[in-house]
């Protein structure tokens, strides 16, 4: 065991890199008779690679682990481990891993296994890097890396719409790398820093190039974790793409933006854990700024959510909104960490543990949609109905998975939202009194979501159901089992989120510049299952109960938004013609004279040579 220790200590990144890409060029070459083979090899890769992870978790308690590898690429890239991405780590390997095993008999179904599997170890090796990168050049490495073969997956089914959902996909997410890369280039120019470390100092002595490298950051990481208003890209995609890739996505996928974000705001932003008790408010100025923007983004991305998943009818596009709408929960909480500063302990542990919850709860909800497809054949939710009859354990796991993201106490969703609730009070208690509005916003999504989940069991699984329908009977062992997991986690942590809590998360925000007197007055011991927070939930699920009856009775979840208010109108397809239309434009204009000039100027001296021959024969 204690070589084992050593190797990791020294080798884990290298393991994990070069043995997944290994995986990912051994996989395409298994022909049909080992299929199995495949589908396993990648299950125990994920798994074994997880546990290896896992092991390092006594050493990163007490210091982060850091790896150098001068030699590649000149610079070299550096590594490190610290209880951030360690917790995000270990979930995205249970999120692939869980993932893989749903896989096995969800993509036999579909045509393409072996490019699949291909995309998906790549994606799998791409997320570990980006979260394991110590510096931001390895980060966006990695980062770009599982951008395009997240693409891969999106049209895995090589239809039309599948590929146009590629190309909106391709198009923001190279926007929005260019936007990060552009950050980071100004970010070495001024810091001389590439690393994820407190740059307040240096900041609060920079001008307004400060806040431009700021808002790049901002939107080249929103752009990837689908905050309004570039979030259009996603239902596109969600709608097209296979359900294995909506579970990664939604699971983990999505979370690499907004750790992006948690790293930008609260670390490199930030003052050191050494000065923060005694830091000049002018060191916070940068940070306090950007709390501000990042609160009101996530506010924004959580009301356009909710409110395009109420009017939703196709089930994947209305999961796709609720991801931007739970995304804007964790965007928010970010931003109240970056507002408060020292104080802002609340909204980075909600943050970090929404990440989770959302993951979970969101990737069993797009398994659960997998299996009635398969079945059915059906995506619009108001063509089917009865379905508990059929598929009655399908049923009390969807159940688990939309009470866990309305907030019920017991699933796991209630304690994160909690604290994330706490976390926005406390933004107007120690901060500006304007967000008391912002809370007020954070209660009606809240309540919208319920309401939204209400429709989603109600006319999936309750009601008459359809004729056509009566036949159901799935049998699918894996892909339960695969589910299976989910729904317990969820129960799980929702009984005991003070064992996420104490084990996890405390010790995480702990290890940043965060007040110690306030998370051990606010967070360690955190009674989750109070009266206080209790009522709010049973308001929040009456709001709900409320808004849906209206909803049934007026008709207004079959209404749809005017074309003028298409995010995609005004950003996507503006790029899209530009990119479409400037290189034809170049040709025109510059290249096709240049060439006829050329063709020109080859003839005159071509006839003058040959005048000059037949002269010179002649005389």
């Amino acid at each position: 065991m204690r070589v084992l220790e050593v190797i990791l200590l020294f080798w884990l990144p290298s393991i994990i890199i070069f043995l997944g890409l290994f995986e990912a060029i051994i996989v395409p070459m298994m022909d049909e008779n080992h299929r199995t083979a495949r589908r396993v090899s990648v299950l125990v890769f994920i798994v074994i690679s997880t546990l290896l992870i896992g092991i390092t978790f006594p050493r990163v308690l007490v210091e982060p682990i850091e790896y150098h590898f001068g030699s590649v690429f000149g610079m070299g890239i550096f590594f490190k481990i610290d209880l951030l991405n360690y917790i995000l780590m270990v979930f995205a390997g249970i999120i692939f891993a869980v993932a893989a095993l749903y896989s096995m008999e969800y993509i036999k179904k579909v045509e393409h296994e072996r490019s699949f599997y291909f995309f998906f170890m790549i994606s799998y090796v791409s997320t570990i890097g980006s979260l394991m990168a110590g510096d931001l050049l390895s980060f966006f490495l990695f980062f770009e890396v599982m951008t395009f073969s997240t693409y891969g997956m999106i049209v895995h089914y090589r239809t039309d719409e599948s590929l146009e959902a590629g190309n909106v996909y391709v198009y923001m997410g190279v926007i929005g790398g260019l936007a990060i890369l552009s950050g980071i280039l100004l970010l070495a120019a001024y810091t001389e820093s590439y690393q994820w470390v407190n740059l307040a100092d240096k900041f609060s002595q920079l001008g307004t190039v400060k806040y431009l490298i700021a808002g790049l950051f901002i939107f080249g990481f929103g752009v990837k974790a689908g905050l309004v208003p570039f979030h259009f890209w996603l239902p596109k995609a969600y709608k097209e793409a296979p359900i294995s890739m909506n579970v990664i996505s939604s699971g983990i996928l999505t979370k690499i933006g907004a750790y992006g974000l948690l790293r930008v705001a609260t670390i490199i932003f930030s003052v050191c854990a050494c000065e923060a008790p005694i830091a000049d408010p002018v060191l916070w100025s940068t940070s306090r700024i950007i709390g501000v923007i990042l609160i009101w983004l996530g506010i924004l991305s959580m009301v356009v959510g909710v409110f395009l998943a109420l009017i939703e009818e196709n089930i994947k596009k209305m999961l796709a909104y609720h991801s931007v709408s739970q995304m804007g929960y964790i965007v928010m909480g970010i931003g109240v960490a970056a507002y408060l500063g020292y104080k802002g302990a609340m909204g980075f542990t909600g943050s970090l543990f929404h990440m989770m919850n959302h993951g979970l709860f969101k990737a069993l909800l797009f398994m659960v949609v997998g299996i009635i497809y398969l079945e059915t054949k059906e995506l619009n939710m108001y063509r089917l109905g009865g379905l508990w009859k059929k598929m009655p354990m399908l049923f009390i796991i969807a159940l688990i998975a939309a009470l866990g993201i309305t907030g019920m106490p017991l699933f796991n969703g209630f304690a994160s939202k909690s604290i994330l609730h706490h976390a926005i009070v406390e933004a107007y208690e120690y901060g500006h009194p304007s967000f008391r509005y912002a809370e007020w916003l954070f209660t009606i999504v809240s309540a919208g979501t319920v309401c939204s989940f209400m429709k989603f069991i109600g006319y999936i699984f309750l009601g008459k159901g359809n004729p056509s329908h009566f036949q159901v009977k799935p049998k699918y062992p894996r892909m339960m089992i695969a589910m299976s997991i989910f729904a317990v986690m969820i129960v799980f942590v929702g009984l005991f989120p003070s064992l996420i809590m104490d084990k996890l998360l405390i010790p995480a925000v702990s290890s940043f510049s965060y007040d110690p007197a306030f998370i051990s007055k606010y967070l360690t011991g955190m009674q989750f299952f109070n009266s206080k927070d209790l009522g709010t939930m049973v308001m929040i699920y009456a709001l709900g109960t409320a808004i849906f009856i209206i909803g049934v009775k007026f008709h207004l979840f079959h209404q749809h938004l005017p074309s003028w208010v298409n995010a995609e109108k005004w950003i996507y397809r503006p790029v899209d013609n530009f990119c479409e239309k400037f290189p034809e434009l170049c040709v025109i204009r510059y290249e096709k004279p240049m060439v006829l000039g050329d063709v020109f100027i080859y003839v005159v001296l071509l006839t003058f040579i040959l005048g000059a021959l037949i002269i010179s024969r002649l005389f």
